[in-house]
């Protein structure tokens, strides 16, 4: 058994999160943002249609609130889409290219390969915790 709850993990933490800090041209990302319309040009470049898009980054937020993935705001904001963005776009899909696509998606892979890696061992510990005294939620007497 085992709960695993998930953030935006490849972009939120590591030197995944610190390359997308880096290179990222845009002030904030949520959805059709400059990450996830690279990530497209990338894998679906067919799919990308960069001459309709629509750069909406005007949002109310305020420090701890807000929208930005990848910002030191405790919560990440997701209002009704129709209050902040007249396209459904988050971000600045503008500035997207395939090259940012490919460079974050290899990060994030190795991100989540860590962030994997990690959730393992801490079932291995817990069970092992188990092993030596542990049992359905309290110490053996």
């Amino acid at each position: 058994e085992m709960f695993v709850a998930t953030s935006f993990l490849h972009t939120s933490s590591g030197a995944a999160a610190e390359l997308l800090e880096r290179t990222r041209e845009s002030k904030l990302m949520g959805h059709a943002c400059e990450l996830e319309t690279s990530y497209l040009m990338h894998l679906r470049p067919e799919l990308v249609h960069l001459e309709r898009a629509v750069d909406e980054v005007d949002f109310v937020a305020t420090p701890r609130y807000q929208v930005d993935w990848i910002s030191d705001g405790v919560l990440v904001a997701n209002p009704p889409w129709s209050d902040d963005t007249r396209t459904g776009s988050y971000g600045a899909p503008t500035v997207s290219t395939a090259a940012k696509g490919k460079l974050w998606m290899e990060a994030a892979l190795v991100e989540l390969g860590l962030h994997l890696d990690e959730v393992k061992e801490q079932q291995r510990l817990r069970l092992a915790r188990r092993d030596s005294g542990w049992v359905e939620g309290a110490w053996r007497q």
